[in-house]
């Protein structure tokens, strides 16, 4: 699947989403477990350890006291030792001293208290209870004063290591309230940087979506709107690839299409409209034209010298050929087949020509034709592209001011974009064409002459299409002689 695909695009944008809001929940997850194993399971054995030691700490103090009745001995905890004579509570003192047993069991049976107390605390701790339950009980059996000493001696020994105890857990309390606060800072720079990232990510999601679709849409909404208004010639700018960017493509290809069916929607209306002009102007012409031809005709009939005889032929022989010419002209508002023949171009563009000399010669305009590049052979409907050939060589003559030459030169080409092709090129010595009709002169009706009827390089353009060709403006040649140029395929 091509990454310039809107469908791959939101894939990742959705796969970013998912690997974003993962890493959100597992950094949550994480946050929670590690508060749990960090801070609350060393709280409660903390507690635990503390209770045990409070309940431990008690029965030894307890029973310090009922032992040291009577002594010089200094009382341990709230309790005061009894009076001195008084009677020793046997059983108070066994009870005590079970609960001491039982606190010191319970220190070794719970778990992670090690971590709180350090390591073999409990167990020593139970160690020394035991020792102390053990020289309480021999007093208790034998009575005697130094075994009450040691007995005294071990339970107080067992308070102050149970307080020395006390305080270290406090102080590991401490410790542990410290880096509880360090981890709680740590777990919310972990959550605030996924949901900034979550953040970003979504910017730019968003930038992306406007960059890739919604940039492209609005585009094509403009587009389709200046195209309603009837700018043909607007095109959407393709960026990048994509199904977006093929619907441009395949806009402007439209556009293109509904602005060259247009084109040639008005080119056919003026062609019919040149084609009603023409017939008009052929009928106008053919009646004056079949006058001069009978009058020379009587002329030439009647006993003349040989030159006069000559040129009322010469008359006639014009007549004919305009006739002809003015024929073919009102054909090519028809459609209809060309009549091909196979011709040599040199000597069809010299016969072409030659209709012109008198003309130029009249004008004082050189007339030169240079065909050594021709094609040996081509196939083509002589009679119109004669006219052609005519039509450009009557507008150089037109704008040559005396003295000035016309040249008609004939080109070939094998390697073109559209195959094997020769043409005619016609330079004039005129005053060149202005930029701004360039784009109009193969219109019908166009002209920029003061007796001109805008009907010739339009027929010119339209002879070359009809081979398969086309006519176009060479060289402006603005202010030094511009150069026509029409160029048909070789068949």
């Amino acid at each position: 699947m091509a990454w310039h695909s809107l469908q791959t695009r939101f894939v990742f944008l959705l796969s970013a989403f998912g690997v974003v809001v993962g890493i959100n929940v597992a950094t949550m997850l994480w946050g929670l477990l590690f508060l749990e194993r960090q801070l609350d399971q060393p709280m409660r054995a903390m507690e635990t350890a503390l209770s045990l030691l409070s309940t431990a700490k008690r029965a030894s103090g307890t029973q310090h006291n009922l032992i040291a009745q009577g002594t010089q001995a200094a009382a341990i905890g709230p309790a005061r030792p009894a009076e001195a004579g008084s009677t020793i509570d046997r059983a108070a003192l066994l009870a005590q001293s079970e609960k001491a047993r039982g606190a010191a069991a319970d220190l070794i049976a719970a778990e992670r208290l090690e971590i709180v107390l350090g390591s073999g605390v409990p167990r020593y701790l139970a160690s020394r209870i035991d020792q102390a339950e053990r020289a309480v009980r021999l007093w208790l059996d034998t009575g005697d004063a130094s075994d009450r000493e040691d007995a005294l001696d071990m339970l107080f020994d067992i308070h102050e290591r149970i307080e020395a105890t006390e305080e270290q857990v406090i102080e590991n309390a401490q410790r542990a309230s410290t880096h509880t606060d360090e981890m709680r800072r740590r777990v919310m720079g972990s959550l605030a940087a996924s949901v900034a990232i979550a953040f970003l990510t979504g910017v730019l999601g968003v930038q992306l979506v406007r960059r890739w679709v919604l940039r492209q849409v609005d585009e094509l909404r403009a587009a389709t709107e200046r195209f309603a208004r009837g700018e043909l010639d607007y095109r959407v700018a393709i960026q990048g690839k994509g199904e977006l960017a093929e619907l441009a493509t395949e806009f402007n290809t439209m556009a293109g299409t509904i602005a060259s069916m247009q084109s040639e929607r008005i080119e056919q209306e003026r062609l019919a409209a040149f084609g009603t002009a023409t017939g008009r102007i052929v009928h106008n012409i053919k009646s004056p034209l079949s006058g001069i031809r009978m009058m020379a005709e009587l002329a030439e009939s009647e006993p003349n010298e040989g030159q006069r005889h000559e040129q009322l032929s010469r008359i006639v022989s014009t007549v004919d050929r305009l006739n002809i010419w003015l024929k073919r002209l009102l054909d090519l508002t028809r459609p209809e087949q060309l009549q091909k023949t196979s011709v040599r171009p040199e000597e069809f563009l010299r016969d072409a020509l030659a209709a012109m000399s008198d003309r130029a010669q009249a004008e004082g305009v050189e007339l030169a034709l240079n065909a050594g590049d021709a094609p040996d052979s081509v196939s083509i409907d002589a009679g119109q592209l004669e006219q052609a050939i005519v039509a450009l060589v009557s507008n150089g003559l037109e704008v040559t001011p005396a003295g000035g030459s016309v040249r008609v030169t004939a080109w070939s080409e094998k390697g073109s974009e559209q195959g094997p092709r020769w043409g005619v090129d016609v330079a004039d010595g005129g005053p060149g064409v202005a930029p701004e009709v360039v784009e109009s002169l193969f219109r019908p009706y166009f002209t920029t002459k003061a007796q001109g009827n805008g009907i010739g390089l339009a027929m010119v353009q339209k002879v070359a299409r009809d081979h398969g060709g086309d006519a176009w403006l060479r060289d402006a040649g603005e202010g030094s002689g511009a150069v026509f140029a029409l160029w048909l395929p070789v068949e």
